[in-house]
């Protein structure tokens, strides 16, 4: 088995290990599951089982993204046959974590598990990440998979404190700022409070990897540049085409995630929606649990490996 960084050409043979875990494809009509031939399908539809990874033409977009802005999309050969990918994101994002290199992604193909690809995958990302003198490796798991990513040498961390919230103005200073030319440059090194169910480097990324898809038509992310408190921060919102209106919330700032919630709050209820999903580490919920008015939708354990103190 060989491991080599991922390649354009190599989307196709991408989209298959993650095509292979799908087995059946089908479209809802009046609540019914309808079998579907695969081609057949939009898109969007396809997009539905899994992400860009489930057609080529996304997962084109996807993979050129990736290699544009610097990630790192890594395949696992069994001959000429593609039988797992790992994309793996590098940042900088404050004290805790450092210099950090993220699993974004990992993925074998079916019939291929048990053969150790996954495991020299993990071990490319440690290599990876030591020769480019990261200090953290982390990754967020299912429950199903945290027994793996254990024997791999990862430790749970702490607990990330799922909230719904209801917005409104709170007393915050809140000063906007000239946007920056680069999200890359202005969030590297600072602290992302709010919304890290994966890295900041992943946030980032996410947020300029776009899809021209219809059904995405009533998802609009929004971002706001502004001083929290004098703290220069970015806000990002997903917002969502419902009512009442919706939307996720994700912040840089080093302003305090207390700080950084009450903004985002406030923002989002003078743009005129309802309610917000947060979420934040436990301890900063339990220190400021009396101030917002929120309910817990549920708790996500994130894990990490340090490779220097």
């Amino acid at each position: 088995m060989k491991i080599r960084q991922a390649q354009l050409d190599d989307a196709p043979g991408i989209s298959e290990i993650h095509r292979s875990h799908i087995g059946r494809w089908y479209r809802r009509l009046d609540g019914e599951q309808v079998d579907v031939p695969y081609n057949n399908l939009s898109s969007g539809e396809h997009w539905g089982f899994g992400g860009p990874w489930m057609s080529v033409e996304t997962c084109s977009v996807h993979l050129n993204n990736l290699l544009l802005q610097h990630q790192y999309p890594f395949v696992a050969m069994d001959g000429d046959d593609l039988v797992g990918e790992i994309e793996l994101f590098s940042g900088s994002e404050g004290a805790n974590y450092g210099k950090n290199l993220h699993i974004g992604l990992l993925y074998v193909r079916k019939g291929h598990t048990g053969e150790g690809i996954g495991s020299a995958l993990v071990n490319k990302a440690f290599l990876f990440a030591e020769s480019h003198d990261c200090d953290t490796v982390t990754v967020a798991s299912t429950a199903a998979n945290l027994g793996f990513y254990e024997q791999c040498g990862f430790s749970l961390e702490g607990t990330m404190i799922e909230l719904e919230a209801m917005t409104k103005e709170y007393d915050v200073d809140i000063v906007p700022i000239k946007p920056p030319m680069s999200l890359w440059s202005f969030t590297r090194g600072i602290p992302m409070p709010v919304g890290r169910y994966q890295s900041s480097a992943f946030h980032v990324f996410e947020q300029l990897d776009r899809y021209a898809i219809p059904e995405f038509l009533n998802v609009r992310r929004d971002r706001a540049f502004v001083n929290v408190n004098r703290h220069p921060s970015m806000f990002a919102f997903t917002r969502y085409d419902s009512l009442p209106a919706r939307a996720d919330v994700y912040v840089w700032s080093d302003a305090g995630a207390e700080a950084a919630i009450k903004a985002a709050l406030t923002l989002l209820h003078k743009g005129g929606v309802e309610y917000a999903t947060i979420l934040l580490a436990g301890d900063d919920y339990y220190a400021m649990a009396d101030e917002v008015d929120a309910a817990v939708k549920g708790s996500r354990g994130s894990l990490l490996r340090r490779l220097r103190n």
